[in-house]
């Protein structure tokens, strides 16, 4: 059998002669590093900074380049150093040469690593306007018309990240595919540099810096997810990326600016709601960028799924406040106005499922559920706070309980319906989180009903019954989404004891048995042992928990933080 062949390790060393895999994105020029002037060099209107801000009153006056030098020099020389930028400091502001290698797969792993991006991840992961250039790239490599060390720190961080994000949706055993990712991940932030993405942001960066920030998400670290994506979205401010009608630093044309302002505000919005907390890339939510709704247009188009995420975002951007605690009194009619008005303008296989012809398109029905029914569910959570009693009437409290919990249950059956068809709704943190959170605030719903409060146990149960069923995909939950599930089975379990309590005690007010404790399924013995010895210990504090001393959305927020007892090693 022919062994594929590996990619020597090649040292990668700034050159003035590089070669960019985007010409028209990073212009050569006959000064700077890797032959590009810096981006402050490069611009000639303000960007990010305000007209009065240190950076633009010292910036070099680009209408007479050479008319001038004393003040570039009293810019680099005299205030760079004050923000840790100077060249000399750093001691390039790339990889220095023999520093670094670059490592990557036989040819066949990159293929096989690259077609599962390509397939598995873009579809659903809108970060790459232009996947067919890459391909060339990889191409390039693999047939030795271009050297590694010909090729810019950015696009070999990118191509390190795309891999990394390719192997976590691959079909490699577990071990293998972690491993793969993981080794691709520590090859693509070497490839960032110590200072490089401030010297010289690019768009091969920005697109690596997101694709990164969706694959430590995967790895279940969305904190480090989130806070890589607010340098993500500082770096796309510091080159106007803002501002539509001037992108001088980057030189893009308006539809490479657009994709990458919507892919910062995708990964941003779904960040920002999973940790509660306001976005940071408000202005890039530009409605221009979003085409017509056809219920306000009907002339326009209805939307596909990439369509349908980016409105999803800009709704969660106008409704969540811009500062922390300081979560209005939300203007419920216009929400589920403006919400009712986003579904109708959906493509017919988003809002049908009958509607639909293809696997993806079932995947993108069930995917887009679990998304906007999450989102919807979230803007709804401060009916359950305490601290909002009395702010609402009896009727809009009644109105906005009734789109709640329908949200969540929903949110809760997509999830269910993904996992059987793809495996986003394992790999995928942000499926995961949506769907498990979804769950979790359902456990704590009461519906004043018996028929929907076992309606309610019935979708939970089936939930448990999937996850238990694979659990190797639950082996690689994060510590939240593990307290989760074990938060829902002790929900579960206390309600059949409590009900088995009111049966003995022939109490005429009983809530029906959605599950006996006969059939409640159970996650595997290894998954609270050799997986993870604090399990059982978690058990013991959750069955101990008075969920009824703490309101649901108080209940939530605990099990979901990272508050977790001492000792539990989670």
């Amino acid at each position: 059998m022919h062994q594929a062949r590996s990619l020597r390790p090649l040292l990668l060393r700034p050159t003035s002669g590089v070669i960019k895999s985007n010409s028209a994105t990073s212009p050569t020029r006959s000064t700077g590093y890797h032959g590009l002037e810096p981006w402050y060099q490069q611009c000639n209107t303000t960007q990010a900074p305000g007209d009065n801000s240190i950076i633009s009153v010292a910036r070099p006056d680009t209408t007479q380049p050479h008319a001038n030098n004393e003040r570039r020099t009293a810019f680099e020389t005299g205030i760079l150093p004050l923000l840790g930028m100077d060249g000399a400091s750093d001691g390039g502001r790339g990889t220095p040469a023999g520093s670094s290698e670059t490592i990557f797969a036989v040819d066949q792993d990159m293929i096989s690593l690259f077609g599962f991006y390509r397939d598995r991840v873009h579809s659903f992961q809108f970060v790459l306007d232009d996947l067919t250039e890459i391909e060339k790239l990889i191409c390039s490599l693999l047939s030795h018309e271009v050297q590694t060390q010909q090729i810019d720190n950015h696009s070999l961080c990118l191509l390190h990240a795309i891999m990394a994000a390719g192997a976590q949706f691959s079909d490699l055993p577990t071990a293998i595919r972690l491993s793969k990712s993981s080794q691709n991940l520590q090859s693509a932030l070497k490839y960032l540099g110590s200072f490089d993405l401030l010297w010289n942001p690019s768009k091969r960066l920005i697109q690596a810096l997101l694709i990164l920030g969706h694959v430590l998400q995967n790895n279940m670290n969305p904190r480090a997810a989130w806070i890589l994506g607010g340098t993500t979205v500082r770096v796309a401010l510091s080159v106007g990326l803002h501002q539509p009608i001037n992108h001088c630093a980057l030189r893009l044309s308006p539809a490479e600016a657009q994709q990458l302002r919507l892919a910062i505000v995708w990964q941003d919005a779904l960040l920002s709601l999973a940790f509660d907390r306001p976005p940071a890339s408000h202005e890039m939510d530009l409605e221009p960028d979003l085409p017509a709704l056809v219920s306000l247009d009907p002339s326009s188009q209805p939307l596909d799924y990439r369509q349908a995420m980016n409105w999803l975002c800009h709704l969660s951007f106008r409704h969540l406040p811009r500062l922390p605690q300081t979560e209005p009194v939300r203007n419920y009619s216009r929400l589920f106005h403006d919400f009712d008005f986003y579904e109708s303008s959906l493509a017919p296989h988003l809002q049908d499922l009958q509607r639909s012809t293809s696997i993806q398109e079932l995947q993108e029905h069930y995917s887009l559920i679990v998304h906007r029914y999450f989102l919807l569910s979230t803007l709804c959570r401060p009916v359950l706070s305490s601290q909002n009693k009395g702010k609402f009437s009896e009727e809009e409290c009644s109105t906005i309980l009734n789109r709640f919990q329908g949200a969540l249950k929903q949110s809760v059956r997509a999830f269910i319906k993904l996992r059987s068809i793809s495996n986003l709704a394992t790999r995928s943190w942000a499926f995961v989180h949506n769907g498990l959170a979804s769950a979790l605030l359902l456990s704590f719903i009461r519906q004043g009903s018996d028929a929907q409060d076992q309606d309610s146990q019935e979708i939970l149960a089936e939930l448990v019954k999937t996850l238990t069923e694979r659990s190797d995909d639950v082996g690689q939950f994060s510590a939240a989404h593990k307290k989760a599930l074990r938060a829902i089975q002790a929900l579960q379990r206390s309600s059949v004891d409590e009900i088995r309590c009111q049966s003995e005690n022939s109490s005429q007010e009983h809530r029906p048995m959605a599950v006996s404790s006969e059939n409640m399924p159970v996650l595997p013995e290894h998954f609270g042992n050799t997986q993870e010895q604090s399990m059982a210990s978690l058990d013991d504090w959750l069955r101990d928990f008075d969920f009824d001393a703490f309101s649901p959305l108080e209940s939530y927020n605990f099990i979901m933080s990272d508050q977790v007892p001492q000792d539990f090693g989670l």
